[in-house]
């Protein structure tokens, strides 16, 4: 049996949408901790602006479980420690940061979903 190669054909991943308990709770949540501004809404998901050409979406779940034995995806941020500082005073729950390539450390948003926080 010979393997075929496939020539990639996807350009890049247009969105990320992170499950949440309460869509209403999470968009205040994010808006408050990030300064994420609102692009659309509708009763059962929302997406967020963070970059162009980068969708960021919640979508309220009814059988919702937190994502928190990994991370599912990473903010890129300039200054790892003073975001880190940042969200500790506004009582979000981080872990220390990792030094290595790239400097990162981990939080723990309003519903439990934990998300990597690197440096590049």
């Amino acid at each position: 049996m010979s393997e075929q190669v496939v020539e990639q054909f996807v350009d890049r991943i247009d969105a990320v949408f992170l499950p949440v308990k309460n869509l209403q709770d999470s968009l205040v949540w994010y808006q408050n901790m990030f300064g994420f501004g609102l692009r659309w809404s509708n009763e059962r998901m929302a997406g967020l602006a963070i970059a162009p050409n980068c969708g960021f979406h919640l979508v309220q779940i009814s059988d919702f479980e937190p994502i928190s034995t990994y991370t599912p995806f990473n903010f890129v941020v300039k200054d790892v420690e003073e975001v880190r500082a940042r969200l500790e005073r506004n009582g979000v729950t981080v872990s220390e940061i990792r030094n290595g390539e790239p400097k990162r450390f981990d939080l723990t948003d309003n519903n439990g979903n934990m998300i990597s926080v690197i440096q590049l």
